[in-house]
């Protein structure tokens, strides 16, 4: 196999003369193959959707499968020796890397086929008179067993047999699309169903939501609880409290641990509500011609930081494939927001938008909560930071220096885990009659402190 050594992408220089729209240029480095140098990366119209491969040779891509009027591709320098199978992998792997217009895959790859369209299934189904959404539970999942259908029907006897199952069904793969897919498709889900069954959400999704998230459903939904800030899930225990509900047996005896422990739940990768035999299995797609390390800059979600260059996906999108907003559109969502939305969604914002809401967000939460805290942001912000409540931030990176600056600020009448947290030799020397820390404290955070400043520390205690 060619092994890829290193791909450096560089921008490209935008030509009126070319009727392909080159988004970046590929320098491509083997450690048993010549480089190839100059491989475009372009866009284009598809004038002929039953033709796999371009006039000069190029294999279509397509970002959308239901909607082929654009393919993605990459023209190789004419002295490349490589078969059209070969071209056909690297160029995959190139649109891949480079990620700048969206997600690819082979045209004849398994995970392609049979895609489902939600509106076309939508118009299959045939609802009853008195349907409502609330009408089938969140726990009744795609494979429903004889007894809950007889409840079913008990309850609703207008309702086909034959409809609940297509209905559930559709709802089933409906809440396996991205959020963003199926939200035109709200108003016939029951949100508690999301809230339980949608592996995609996003905090700031929910809170968007707030009104209509489900905390009971929630609290069963691992894979997005082991995203949450402790922010939100602190918000979720309190919301059961109050309305009286069960808490989920997994934490109900753990609370603290679960809202502060950001591993919680983290070996839950999905939620897998269908039978195995029902439908085909996500596939990784094996290169045949070509080994690739993606190295240091492959980012989460299949993004990746060339050089410096950010993908355009990566600016346009998160990590969790959710469409940044423009300050216009992030204007207009603060104004709609509640009070406890602008408490919760302060927790999690990043510094440009802590900066431009400063008036209006919960600085308390912020302190508290937000781990894009810096020793530049909190610098620039004193006269908002509360100091109380970032003693007690267990998620935010600041420096040594930044605390000897500001050890005084902090109410040292009790111990202090932020400073615990990025304690060092020196700064317990300087303030060890200040800093309130035994053997059990400090070993409690023995994985931010480290081996090195642990070991001298604690020697530091034992005298």
């Amino acid at each position: 196999m060619l092994k890829i050594k290193n791909i450096e992408f560089i921008k490209a220089v935008y030509d009126d003369s070319l009727s392909h729209n080159i988004f970046s240029i590929a320098n491509i480095q083997f450690s048993n193959y010549p480089p190839i140098n100059g491989a475009l990366l372009y866009w284009k119209k598809n004038n002929n959707t039953e033709i796999e491969y371009t006039p000069e040779g190029d294999y279509k891509f397509y970002y959308d499968m239901a909607n082929g009027k654009y393919f993605a591709s990459v023209k190789f320098p004419k002295n490349v020796k490589l078969t059209r199978d070969q071209k056909q992998e690297l160029a995959f792997i190139l649109l891949d890397e480079r990620g700048s217009i969206g997600s690819y895959s082979f045209k004849t790859h398994v995970n392609r086929k049979n895609r489902f369209d939600p509106k076309k299934s939508l118009e299959k189904l045939d609802f009853p008179e008195n349907f409502h959404v609330k009408s089938i539970p969140s726990y009744v999942g795609p494979i429903i067993d004889d007894s809950d259908m007889k409840l079913l029907i008990e309850k609703n006897p207008t309702f086909p047999k034959k409809f609940i199952e297509d209905y559930c069904y559709w709802r089933y793969q409906l809440v396996r699309l991205h959020p963003t897919d199926f939200q035109p498709y709200l108003e016939y889900v029951d949100f508690s169903y999301i809230c339980y069954a949608c592996d995609q959400l996003s905090e700031k999704y929910l809170i968007h939501h707030l009104d209509q998230v489900d905390v009971t459903t929630l609290q069963y939904n691992y894979p997005v609880l082991s995203r949450l800030s402790a922010s939100f899930k602190n918000y979720i225990v309190n919301e059961l409290i109050r309305q009286n509900e069960e808490i989920n047996k997994h934490f109900e005896n753990e609370i603290d641990t679960f809202i502060e422990d950001e591993t919680y739940f983290s070996e839950y990768g999905y939620i897998d509500l269908l039978e195995d035999d029902l439908e085909d299995e996500e596939e990784e797609i094996e290169f045949l011609f070509f080994e690739f390390e993606r190295g240091q800059y492959k980012w989460f979600g299949s993004e990746h930081l060339v050089k410096g260059i950010p993908s355009l996906a990566s600016q346009v999108y998160d990590d969790l494939g959710f469409k940044r907003p423009t300050n216009k559109e992030m204007d207009s969502l603060i104004k709609s927001y509640s009070p406890e939305q602008i408490t919760l969604l302060s927790a999690v914002l990043e510094p440009h938008w802590l900066h431009r809401y400063r008036e209006i967000i919960d600085w308390a939460k912020v302190s508290l909560y937000n781990q894009f805290l810096t020793d530049d942001f909190l610098n620039a912000h004193l006269n908002y930071v509360e100091f109380d409540a970032l003693g007690n931030n267990l998620w935010c990176e600041i420096s040594e220096e930044f605390l000897e600056r500001y050890i005084n600020h902090f109410n040292h009448t009790k111990p202090v885990p932020l400073i615990i947290r990025h304690l060092t030799e020196q700064l317990y020397l300087n303030h060890k009659n200040t800093i309130k820390v035994d053997s059990d404290l400090l070993y409690q955070y023995y994985d931010s402190v480290g081996d090195e400043e642990y070991e001298k520390i604690q020697s530091l205690l034992d005298e």
